[in-house]
Parts: C-alpha cells; structure tokens; sequence
C-alpha cells in the first residue's frame, strides 16, 4: 500500500528525496513542506529542482522559494532559469530575481527580454526596473501614467497608524525580511497600519536616511496580511526617483506591485534636516484614492499627520479586458 504519511509528518531527508521524484505533486508538496520547517536546507533543493526537474509547475515552484532567499546561489539559478522553454518558469524567476538579485544580472535580464505584451515579458521588464531602483541604476524609470487622479476634497476614512496589531512587530518584520531578502530592514523603521479593517505596515530600509534623493532609490515595502493564509505578504514597493532633476530636493515617490502595477503616486520635499511626504494621487481602478501626509527628521523619526482611504470615484476608470480573454469573449 502507498505510504500516506502526511508531508510534515516526515524526516527532512525523506522530504528531500521525495522532491527529487519525477511526479510532480509529490515533488511540489515535499518541496513545500520542507521550505516551512527548514528553509535553508530548502534552498539547495530548489535550485536543483529549478534547474533540473522535469515538470515546469515543480521548476516554477522552485523558482518562487528562491526570491525568498538569501543565499548567493539562488540568484544564479534564477538567472539561468531565464532561459527555460516554459514561460510560467520564466515568470517566475523574473518575480523573484526582483526581490533577491543585484545590479550584475541587469544584463542578461535584458538580453533575455520577451515580448513585453506577454506576461513572462512584463515580469522582466518589471524585474530590469526594480532591480534598477534598488541599485541606484536607471535601467528603466516607472512609467508617467495619465490615469492618475488626485485625492481630492473627498471624504474619507481614517487609516490607523499605531495602535495594537493581531501578531507582534517581530512577527511583521520576519515576514518583510523574507518577502525582499536584498533589503536590510531595522525595527525602528516599520509602521503598522489597519485600513478599512486591513492590517498591513509600511517598512524603510534600513539606510533609508542616508539615501541620495537625485537617484532611484527603493525605500522600502508595503506588506498587508492575507486573512486567508494569517500572515503577511508584499503589497508594494516603495519607489523614489528625480526625474525632474530637481537635485533630490523634490522628487517622485511610486508605490508599484510586484507586478509592476503602479498605484500609488506621491511626491517628496526634502529642506534641512526634514522630509515632509505626500502621497494623493492613485490609478483606478487598481487601488482606492488615499491621501497620506508626513515627515520624516534626519534622526529617523517618521511621522504621520493625515492618512485617508477613499472610495473610487463614480467615473474611475475599469480594467481592462486582456486581448487573449477578449477575443474569447467574442
């Protein structure tokens, strides 16, 4: 008779070798199983799953464990994963070479450029442009968008800085460590919030204060809790750059998806030994209008002074139908 110990159930050796079988449910389920209880052991298995497993939904699952690691490996395996003939791989790796790799594979990010109008194609564009900000090197700008709107005079409801949270800030702050591994993060520097009845906090690098303005910067995350699955994931990146030259004295701060989704637009004024913040302008129908303002002192002490939710507007825009699902419709 089959062997129906639960997954957890087993010894890590066992998790790891069940991995290596050619089934891929198998593979994918000991794979997990292994990445909750010992994810550092986890990491070598999946760059050898990654690199050599048979089926694309095991080298894809393997692709997702490695963005969030920080060995030195992963991204080396991400990298030649650019190359897989399936495009959900390729996808994958893209996402997570985002969160995990360093200036040096900007080049065969390029170079192995898809069509940007597929989704493998638009992940590594996205992934060229974060990677980009968070080295300070302008591979690629967010792009200006039309459909922003302002805040406005609308009335909205107050998002809650502060206050008491379901789990601890440690528990946040391990969650936003594994979520974006290239990032160092202090707990000084994460901000919890509940917006209309959502948890989430905002997280600053750790340098964040000694960050040169006049070049793309990623600042930090925004995470939000999954009520689902209890615990928290990246909503958001936090994005800065002087593309009006304004010799980082006033420049554009972006909240972008992981997908690339810009949803968020605000703008910095740096004078003295402050930053005053303000971000109103938001792109429907992807997120809902806020208006947040505060500052932030030279001593890193981060302030908000108003902070609003909006309901979207009667006319906002509606996403669009992608071409494959609209000709489907037809």
């Amino acid at each position: 008779m089959p062997d129906t110990t639960p997954f957890e159930q087993r010894d890590d050796d066992e998790l790891v070798e069940l991995a290596h079988r050619s089934r891929g449910d198998i593979a994918k389920e000991s794979l997990v199983a292994l990445v909750r209880r010992d994810p550092a052991r986890a990491t070598p298995v999946a760059v050898e799953l990654l690199t050599a497993h048979a089926e694309p939904r095991v080298r894809s699952l393997a692709a997702v464990t490695l963005g969030r690691s920080q060995d030195r490996d992963a991204a080396a395996a991400l990298t030649r994963a650019l190359a897989d003939a399936d495009p959900t791989v390729v996808r994958r790796a893209a996402q997570s070479l985002a969160r995990v790799g360093d200036a040096s594979v900007l080049p065969e990010l390029a170079r192995s450029q898809p069509p940007e109008a597929t989704p493998a194609g638009r992940a590594v564009l996205t992934a060229r442009l974060l990677i980009g900000y968070r080295n300070h090197h302008p591979e690629l700008l967010v792009p200006a968008t039309a459909e922003v709107t302002e805040f406005g005079r609308r009335r909205g409801e107050e998002i809650a800085f502060g206050g008491r949270a379901k789990v601890t800030r440690a528990t946040v702050l391990a969650a936003v460590r594994a979520e974006v591994p290239a990032l160092s993060f202090a707990p000084r520097e994460l901000l919890m919030f509940t917006c209309s009845g959502a948890a989430g906090a905002v997280a600053l690098a750790d340098d964040v204060g000694e960050v040169d303005l006049s070049v793309p910067q990623m600042l930090g995350v925004m995470v939000r809790e999954r009520v689902c699955s209890e615990r928290y994931s990246l909503d958001c990146y936090v994005l800065s750059d002087d593309r009006d030259a304004t010799g980082g004295r006033r420049p554009y701060l972006w909240l972008v998806r992981p997908s690339g989704r810009v949803v968020h637009v605000g703008r910095v004024e740096v004078a003295d030994d402050r930053a005053r913040f303000s971000v109103s302008g938001s792109v429907a129908p992807y997120a809902n209008p806020v208006k947040v303002m505060g500052e932030r002192t030279a001593s890193g002490t981060l302030t908000i002074e108003s902070a609003l939710v909006g309901k979207p507007a009667t006319g906002a825009a509606r996403a669009a139908t992608p071409p494959a699902r609209e000709a489907l419709m037809r």
